[in-house]
């Protein structure tokens, strides 16, 4: 039965206050927009009813079996995973959906991580095609998705690699993973507009020209394609259209080319030529320098 009490209302910063151990990883304070991320590895827990503010994408990690009673809207749902289903299942709670969970003490405890997708984000990527008021997320407790799985598993990675440089990539894997929700997961999928062109040559010149005035700064897709009046979503598949390559790599190699020219100034330290073209610090250049010129930036110096 319903509880007499309204459930508690938790973001996604919030959310870790109530399990026994704080997260091994989390963004917030990494500046993303529009998603959140938290690794946790916890013991046996039970959660009061409550409600996520955020639609919360969750990807089970680990290797020991996983079992789990979770009910909402009244109804008992048991799920379990095995090895197996690590490799590809996930789950889906959406936003304002009243639940409990328990995951029983005679498990040794449990790894996953948490997405957090500001709703009004999910409704705003592409306005073009969504209407935010049909939008509506389905409940999913143990589903294949491997493209979810490869989302979060690389949001994962950039974080832990690049911290506070990791901003723009994680906008631009919000947006897919948006998309995605809404094309497979909504109660009345979404179909997006199709374009057989990229952008137009104004609007790519523009884009360029934005990109390449702000390298050194923490840059945002959301400025970027507000800079167009374009859509998130829409600007991403434009771009990748007219280039070749998305948004995020062609900001990635711009910031590796100005880094070649700043190390021809011998009083640069690398970490300030790091900084000065948008890295957040010498090693997150230097992984970046040595994918596109198989050089690390000291070797590329002494050439």
């Amino acid at each position: 039965m319903p509880s007499a009490e309204p459930p508690l209302l938790v973001d996604g910063q919030d959310f870790p206050q109530l399990l026994p151990l704080p997260p091994l990883l989390t963004s917030h304070q990494s500046g993303w927009s529009g998603i959140q991320l938290a690794h946790h590895r916890q013991p046996a827990f039970a959660l009061p009813e409550l409600a996520n503010l955020q639609h919360v994408v969750i990807l089970p990690v680990g290797h020991g079996a996983l079992e789990a009673e979770f009910i909402a809207e009244g109804h008992l749902y048991t799920f379990a995973y095995q090895e197996p289903d690590y490799a590809s299942c996930i789950q889906v709670f959406p936003a304002h959906l009243p639940y409990k969970i328990e995951v029983p003490a005679r498990l040794q405890g449990v790894e996953f991580i948490h997405c957090y997708l500001e709703p009004s984000f999910v409704t705003q990527i592409a306005p073009e095609s969504v209407n935010p008021d049909r939008v509506e997320v389905l409940l999913e407790l143990k589903r294949p998705d491997l493209l979810i799985r490869q989302i979060g598993l690389a949001l994962r990675q950039s974080l832990a690699l690049d911290g506070v440089g990791s901003r723009f990539y994680a906008e631009s894997m919000a947006t897919a993973l948006s998309a995605h929700l809404l094309q497979h997961y909504a109660t009345r999928p979404h179909l997006f507009r199709t374009y057989d062109d990229g952008l137009s040559r104004p609007n790519l010149g523009q884009a360029l020209e934005y990109i390449n005035t702000h390298l050194g700064e923490n840059l945002s897709l959301s400025a970027i394609a507000a800079e167009l009046h374009m859509s998130h979503y829409y600007f991403c598949r434009l771009f990748k259209r007219s280039m070749g390559i998305t948004p995020h790599q062609y900001l990635i190699q711009q910031r590796v080319e100005r880094a070649k020219q700043l190390l021809q100034c011998p009083e640069l330290t690398v970490t300030a030529v790091a900084l000065q073209t948008g890295f957040s610090s010498q090693s997150h250049l230097s992984k970046h320098f040595r994918k596109q010129t198989g050089l690390t930036p000291q070797q590329f110096r002494q050439i």
